[in-house]
């Protein structure tokens, strides 16, 4: 059966609030203007809402001249730019992946500094700076972006809806999509049935899934309110854990195109990746 892009996101600043849109430019590294800014430390390892929930509270919204980043916290309101060309170049690092990167302006720095009241530095990812998927699982050499493993995250809106039943279930609240930080929702037929799209096409844009998604703490920080619980892990673990870990969503690699809301989505190749065998 053909399913349809339902949704689309894009991430300017690691861990900050995602914009909905009703297209993505795919570039060699994933979704234009996705994950090519994140906050760094004084050491240069980046920040996200494992250890400053308050990120979440930040609205982002693309102009003509840039990202407006508008604080939920202080009401604080700053632009910058889609990208820098020139500054201060520093080693930064995601995970294992240490990385060149340009640091933005001091009224930039001190801005975010007041706003989640801990020194930090935002960063953006020149292209210069090329930084290379898990090839484990890529398989081939593939680009990704400031994004914690892979260019794309693709998720199924039945795999939501069930989880939500078994919440509602459960006398919890259902969720939204802001919980799981997609780029991409498909409106498919079955739970987690992309878990299994190796090889898919969205409009005219081919695509595969390289690895299933495996989530953290992240995904219990209300978005409204920066406050932690349980939900979903504690759910998910009853159904979804593999290999120790809890899955939701398949990461994606995908050529260069426009993928549109709408647009419609045929699978050509089913396999499971490697992390859902284990």
């Amino acid at each position: 059966m053909t399913s349809s892009v339902l949704q689309l996101f894009v991430y300017p600043i690691k861990s900050l609030k995602g914009i909905a849109c009703d297209e993505l430019l795919l570039t060699d590294r994933g979704p234009a203007n996705d994950r090519r800014w994140m906050l760094v430390d004084e050491h240069g390892r980046f920040i996200t809402q494992r250890e400053v929930p308050r990120l979440c509270l930040f609205d982002l919204a693309l102009l003509d001249n840039g990202i407006r980043v508008q604080s939920g916290v202080n009401d604080g309101c700053i632009t910058i730019p889609f990208a820098l060309t020139s500054g201060v170049s520093r080693n930064v690092s995601v995970w294992s992946d240490t990385l060149d990167a340009i640091e933005c302006t001091n009224e930039v720095n001190q801005f975010f500094s007041q706003e989640i009241d801990r020194d930090c530095r935002l960063v953006y990812m020149p292209d210069a700076t090329e930084r290379l998927s898990d090839i484990r699982y890529s398989g081939t050499r593939s680009l990704t972006s400031l994004a914690d493993a892979f260019p794309i995250l693709l998720v199924g809106s039945q795999s939501l809806e069930l989880l939500n039943r078994r919440l509602i279930e459960a006398n919890e609240p259902a969720l939204t999509w802001d919980r799981f930080r997609p780029n991409v929702v498909v409106n498919t037929h079955e739970p987690h049935e992309e878990d299994a799209w190796a090889g898919f096409r969205m409009g005219n844009v081919q695509a595969r899934g390289v690895k299933l998604c495996s989530r953290c703490v992240m995904t219990t920080i209300e978005q409204s309110s920066a406050l932690g619980g349980k939900e979903p892990l504690r759910t998910l673990a009853t159904y979804r854990k593999i290999g120790g870990k809890i899955m939701f969503g398949q990461h994606v690699i995908a050529e260069k195109g426009i993928v549109r809301v709408g647009d419609s989505v045929e699978v050509d190749l089913i396999g499971l990746p490697a992390n859902a065998r284990s």
